[in-house]
């Protein structure tokens, strides 16, 4: 049972514009020791450690560890795009699960056990 106050995991879209083939290659590079940002307008209940599950296309594909939450300003060294704001933060390897049927939506959902 989750209790209102407690941090909790999250799922996040990944926009259809972004192709999977080349988020699979940012999450390699991630893998390697990197961080993969995920811009928001306010910070979730979570916290580091917790999981941050991916939508893609209709369904939850896998998750991620949350290494951080920050504001702040960078270049995305895939894109060479500038950004500014809060972000939540992902490193480590991205795990697989069996995809669950779920429709994308903006900012970030907490994760129900769907």
């Amino acid at each position: 049972m989750i209790r209102r106050g407690s941090a909790r995991d999250i799922i996040i879209t990944l926009p259809k514009s972004i192709s999977w083939s080349d988020y699979e290659k940012e999450l390699a590079e991630v893998e390697k020791g990197g961080v993969i940002n995920f811009k928001v307008s306010n910070f979730p209940n979570t916290k580091v450690g917790c999981k941050c599950y991916l939508c893609y296309d209709g369904f939850i594909r896998g998750y991620m560890i949350i290494c951080g939450m920050n504001e702040k300003e960078f270049t995305c060294t895939t894109t060479g795009k500038n950004w500014k704001g809060k972000f939540i933060e992902r490193s480590g390897k991205f795990y697989q699960i069996e995809p669950i049927p779920m429709k994308g939506f903006q900012g970030f959902r907490y994760y129900e056990g769907y």
